[in-house]
């Protein structure tokens, strides 16, 4: 798990939002997971985005929506998105 979604204000933040948004937007299951859409927060934190974990940048995602998204969003997933900038000599 990336750091940065492993600090204690995160945690808070994802629980609250999922306490307020039970249901995934995209199939009305119980969602679990606080995705950054349309934006991911990498994308956010780069173009200096002061709050990147607010509110109105997440949607309340099942497990399932979010793998999904995930893999149209990041072919590859994420690992194959950091080895391709690597590669390119982006980061």
């Amino acid at each position: 798990m990336s750091p940065r979604y492993d600090s204690a204000r995160w945690r808070r933040i994802r629980r609250a939002y999922l306490y307020a948004n039970p249901w995934c937007v995209l199939c009305a299951a119980p969602a679990v997971v606080a995705d950054h859409f349309p934006l991911s927060r990498r994308v956010l934190v780069d173009q200096g985005v002061t709050d990147p974990d607010a509110p109105e940048r997440l949607r309340p995602l099942c497990v399932r929506c979010h793998n999904g998204e995930t893999a149209r969003r990041q072919p590859g997933g994420f690992a194959a998105e950091r080895r391709s900038e690597r590669e390119s000599g982006l980061s």
